[in-house]
């Protein structure tokens, strides 16, 4: 039984280990941003509820000294704590969306949705048969379309925030 425990503390430990070099490799390309998105990963209630029974659990596995679950805790405090650091935004190289790099050539389309009444604008990205979004500042908007256009992406059509909502219903 203590071989399966010790497997086990094992393999969360490489997870979550894993998971923070992900987030360390994405921290990394935050300062190749040219054009910044506005939505942050912000840390939420939960996570820091959960952050913050790791710490407990991390005093209560030393005080029981046992000590195979102890890197398995530290690094999910390390993930929870390098997950808030992440920013999305326009590269020289592609886009970074959370912890998801883009390259250019990978890119199939975008398009710019365009709120009039508003200062920022939505770009919605489509890559890898999926969808990604980024909400950017008005004033990006020609820096955004001269990058797509120097790398080759297409733009789908720029449409306007009221139009889109029309479309939905």
């Amino acid at each position: 039984m203590d071989v399966w425990i010790g497997v086990f503390a094992f393999v969360l430990f490489l997870g979550f280990a894993t998971a923070s070099m992900v987030c360390v490799s994405a921290i990394k390309k935050k300062s190749e941003i040219l054009v910044r998105s506005r939505l942050h990963r912000k840390l939420g209630s939960s996570e820091i509820i959960i952050s913050n029974l790791g710490l407990i659990l991390l005093a209560v596995l030393l005080y029981f000294r046992i000590y195979s679950f102890v890197p398995s805790v530290l690094a999910l405090v390390l993930f929870i704590i390098l997950s808030t650091r992440v920013e999305s935004g326009l590269t020289v190289n592609g886009a970074v969306v959370g912890t998801k790099f883009i390259e250019w050539e990978f890119m199939k389309s975008y398009k710019l949705v365009d709120d009039e009444n508003s200062n920022i604008i939505t770009l919605k990205i489509r890559a890898d048969r999926r969808q990604y979004v980024l909400v950017c500042e008005r004033s990006d908007k020609e820096e955004i379309k001269r990058l797509f256009s120097q790398n080759g992406v297409r733009v789908t059509r720029v449409i306007r925030a009221d139009e889109e909502t029309a479309n939905d219903n």
